[in-house]
């Protein structure tokens, strides 16, 4: 027989018979002490719910941004938002020697104007259009995995002396949106948006008048456009404001920014990666990188160059100042095409004069 206290009351164990006798007053504590033990787990649980919810951020995994994990943008917004770029304040431009004849340079944390010269003035816009037909298209496409039969009437749209993406090596093949609209961002391919829109079952007039309409959407004040492709028109213009308030829009899309923001990219048609042709190809043929063409306090995270007879050399820039988080836009446009080489040479010799005047 053996006998243990606990609390007041006892346990008589008799182990020939295998009986137990626990008396009254063990049994009153042992329901005391058991609620006790309960209140006692539920608070702790409460405390902790408490704990995991006031520094739950803290705990969230990272969001990487996948074309190019090692650039940091600002948050993205599901639903973008209209964009004004105040046209008041800023410095001209108009004293120093650039290349450019218009330009703009906005910080987007409060959509205020740092330097300008002519930025309200009419331009054309050449391929920087086409961050235009990319925004336009995203709107209206259901799945940019789908699937598309590259024919050759459809190529046969294509106006003399524009820029392709290659898609007349694959007549009779299909293609991804996906690789459609990578056509238009790096290699600004009009035979990448003729297809993009007949995939959406539009003429290029009907896409040209979404264009114009999401551009009324973005807030823009002087933007017409006549073509989804930038060549030259009559009506295919707008102002560096403008380009500026588009580019800002963009970046608020988390797909403009794979598309835009990327360096490289393997098209599925295409043996060979295609590089950006501004972020890389102009940079690399003058021994830049996008890390430091601006020096050591700035990168170059995105843009969109164009080129056309009227229009020039134009370039269109998502920058980022590495030391205070701060976001720019640039906007330059009409830049002298005489000893220019690389293309785009003098709009990335404007970028580097611009910044080590206005943000030393």
């Amino acid at each position: 027989m053996i006998n243990k206290n606990y609390n007041s009351g006892k346990i008589r164990i008799d182990r020939a018979r295998r009986s137990r006798y626990i008396a009254s007053s063990f049994i009153n504590d042992s329901a005391k002490s058991s609620i006790a033990i309960v209140a006692s787990i539920l608070a702790l649980a409460l405390i902790v719910c408490a704990f995991f919810i006031a520094f739950k951020d803290q705990f969230s995994l990272p969001v990487l941004n996948i074309p190019n994990p090692d650039v940091t943008l600002p948050p993205e917004e599901e639903n973008p938002k209209p964009v004004y770029v105040a046209t008041e304040g800023g410095k001209g431009m108009y004293h120093m020697d650039l290349s450019s004849q218009y330009a703009i340079l906005v910080k987007l944390s409060d959509m205020t104007t740092v330097a300008h010269k002519y930025a309200d003035e009419v331009i054309y816009p050449a391929s920087m259009t086409k961050v235009m037909t990319v925004v336009t298209a995203l709107d209206l496409i259901e799945n940019i995995e789908d699937k598309y039969l590259i024919t050759k009437e459809v190529l046969n749209k294509i106006p003399n002396g524009a820029s392709t993406a290659w898609l007349s090596n694959c007549i009779g093949s299909e293609v991804s949106i996906r690789d459609l609209l990578y056509g238009i961002s790096y290699m600004s391919g009009a035979d990448s948006v003729i297809c993009l829109i007949d995939y959406l079952g539009l003429t290029e007039e009907k896409f040209v008048a979404s264009m114009n309409t999401k551009a009324v959407e973005i807030g823009l004040q002087n933007t017409i456009f006549g073509g989804a492709i930038g060549m030259d028109a009559e009506f295919n213009q707008t102002t560096c404001r403008d380009i500026a308030a588009i580019m800002t829009y963009a970046m608020q899309n988390p797909l403009c920014v794979e598309l835009f923001v990327g360096i490289s990219y393997k098209l599925d048609y295409v043996e060979m990666t295609y590089y950006n042709s501004t972020l890389s190809k102009t940079l690399n043929n003058i021994g830049l990188k996008p890390e430091t063409v601006l020096g050591d306090d700035y990168t170059l995270i995105a843009a969109k160059s164009g080129l056309e007879d009227k229009a020039g050399y134009c370039l269109v820039s998502y920058i980022r100042n590495d030391i205070t988080g701060e976001y720019f836009v640039l906007v330059t446009a009409n830049a002298s095409r005489s000893n220019a080489y690389p293309p785009n040479k003098n709009t990335v010799l404007d970028m580097q004069i611009l910044f080590s005047e206005f943000l030393p």
